[in-house]
């Protein structure tokens, strides 16, 4: 009877973890109808924050002077002069349009952007993440799905380019995860965010208070997906294109910091965000894993045969992985798979993390959760 019982509740969950994992690729694959363009390059103001001289790098630049000399406006805020991001720029863009100054609420990244969100005069805004290699072709077709129902798109960031297993750990976490499951909750209709490109219209932005629409959550992508469904009361949706950013070489402890912020962060957010955070774990690769072998070893299979489920398991699981991020045009190759797989052994580990530093989350030496107060409103507080 305990062996019976054992079998059914390990062959269940497995089964449902093996679902959500192939049902998550297939939604995430699924492009919307794309609409007909009705934008031009000169109708973006592009506002990119910039902070140390990392941000600055010489390809990023680059994107952002094609995209000025195309017709865009091109907005880039430091915070400071003193910024080594301020010499960069202008060794690279003479001329470049460069914005001072910086505000003081609990989010750093905000205080940097106001002021390119305030001088932004085009019908379309959209708020780029720092290093993304965005094309005037890509910004024109996720703003197509701007419509009276849809007021604001964003577009995901997908890595590329990772000359390191630390940056393929990026990748892994970026392409083959993050992005899968996000496009696929918004195939859904859930509210969901995360960095990329955001794209709205500048009359949505003033609905939404301008920058204080970016302040309501401590995240400051979810917090204006929010703004929008809920004040404005328009959709959100991710777009059909997802921008690359090389990653070029990533140190592992920066990597893994940057996912324990971000899980952190998400357990900073409502309720049902905080239980899918700690809800990760237990239908990934490992506990579903583990699941199967449960039931395998209930059932009274033997060794040799339990080590041939989980390795079909195994392949199984991320294939369907392989074929979301193949779909999606990005290289998913031996390392791919092997960043994948340490990826869903330190799941636990991750979220274990994220749980114990939700009261100190680090953002470039500011500690967000110190200045945030779930409450404190579109002001925040100041720092």
């Amino acid at each position: 009877m305990v062996a019976c019982t054992l079998f059914w509740i390990g062959f269940g969950w497995w089964a449902i973890t093996t679902l959500v994992q192939w049902v998550s690729a297939a939604l995430a694959l699924r492009r919307r109808p794309a609409p007909p363009s009705r934008h031009q390059a000169a109708d973006f103001s592009i506002v990119a924050p910039l902070a140390g001289v990392h941000d600055a790098s010489e390809a990023y630049v680059g994107r952002l002077a094609e995209l000025a000399r195309a017709g865009a406006e091109v907005l880039i805020c430091v915070a400071s002069e003193r910024d080594e991001a301020a010499e960069r720029v202008r060794a690279q863009w003479p001329g470049a349009p460069l914005l001072f100054g910086n505000d003081s609420t609990f989010n750093p990244k905000l205080n940097n952007v106001r002021k390119g969100l305030e001088a932004a005069s085009r019908p379309v805004v959209a708020l780029c993440d720092a290093g993304i290699a965005l094309a005037a072709g890509e910004l024109v077709t996720a703003a197509a799905q701007l419509s009276d129902e849809v007021g604001l798109v964003l577009a995901l960031k997908a890595g590329e380019r990772p000359e390191n297993f630390a940056a393929e750990m990026e990748c892994a976490y970026l392409n083959g995860h993050q992005a899968r499951f996000l496009l696929a909750a918004d195939r859904l209709g859930m509210p969901v965010a995360s960095g990329g490109v955001t794209i709205l219209t500048r009359d949505v932005l003033e609905r939404i208070g301008g920058h204080q629409g970016f302040l309501n959550y401590i995240a400051d992508d979810y917090s204006v997906v929010r703004t929008v469904r809920d004040r404005v009361g328009q959709t959100t949706w991710l777009a059909n294109v997802m921008p690359r950013l090389p990653l070029g070489r990533r140190r592992w402890s920066d990597v893994w910091r940057r996912q324990v912020r971000w899980g952190s962060t998400r357990l900073n957010l409502t309720t049902e965000v905080k239980a899918l955070v700690l809800f990760e774990p237990a239908i990934g690769w490992l506990a579903s894993g583990l699941a199967g072998s449960v039931a395998l070893l209930a059932y009274g299979v033997g060794t040799g045969t339990l080590a041939l489920a989980l390795a079909a398991h195994t392949i199984a699981w991320f294939a369907a992985e392989a074929w979301f991020v193949v779909g999606y045009r990005l290289p998913f190759g031996p390392r791919a798979w092997a960043a994948a797989l340490v990826r869903e052994a330190l799941a636990p580990v991750l979220a274990a993390q994220a749980w114990h530093g939700r009261h100190r989350i680090d953002w470039r030496g500011t500690n967000l959760a110190a200045g945030w107060r779930p409450g404190d409103g579109a002001a925040g507080k100041s720092v």
